[in-house]
């Protein structure tokens, strides 16, 4: 079984599961990411802090997977002071044209967009050549949402990878973009144990 890896260092990116084994599992790593990112933000932070974002981690991540049939997620936290934003993977065999296929993955060609869809080349070390996509759209109620999708196909593993982010507030999206990039760079797939 093939899956997404990372080495990236940086206290703001933590994988997390789409589906848990027990809540005491979800608690114990909601423990781990709040002391984490806290102690990157505090010298010492105070307990009820520590334990309002254990419970807002743990809230958040318990039906993670209602919200998209991803293979892995991983969960930036940027700051202890605003809303964790998933980041999903998505992994299929590779089947027919590349660069048709990486557009579908990327959406390059969506509608109902609010203005045209960016789609930049993303070359990584690991992942190889790929696209890079930033799509504007509104929801029913005029919310203005931004998706930021990257897509490969790594030939040696034959696959395709996407990576994608949906934000409900494009100015985070773009103070952030260089880290969310940063992280896509440090990609790559490998074989579960």
């Amino acid at each position: 079984m093939k899956f997404v890896d990372t080495d990236s260092e940086t206290l703001q990116w933590f994988p997390t599961f789409m589906q848990w084994k027990s809540e005491d599992e979800r608690e114990e790593w909601a423990e781990l990411c709040a002391l984490a990112v806290l102690h990157a933000h505090e010298e010492k932070p105070k307990r009820r802090r520590i334990k309002g974002l254990r419970k807002l981690l743990s809230a958040f991540v318990e039906n993670l997977s209602e919200l998209t049939p991803a293979d892995q997620a991983f969960l930036f936290i940027p700051d202890p002071d605003q809303m964790p934003v998933p980041a999903f993977v998505l992994m299929a065999k590779s089947e027919g044209d590349r660069d048709a296929t990486l557009r579908q993955v990327v959406q390059a060609d969506a509608t109902s967009v609010v203005r045209p869809v960016e789609v930049d080349p993303f070359t990584t070390e690991r992942l190889g050549e790929g696209l890079r996509s930033t799509r504007y759209w509104s929801t029913a109620d005029d919310q203005l949402i931004v998706t930021v999708r990257y897509g490969w196909r790594v030939e040696e593993a034959g696959i395709d990878v996407c990576f994608y982010m949906v934000w409900n507030d494009p100015g985070h999206m773009a103070a952030y973009a260089d880290a969310v990039d940063d992280f896509a760079r440090s990609l790559w797939v490998s074989e579960a144990g």
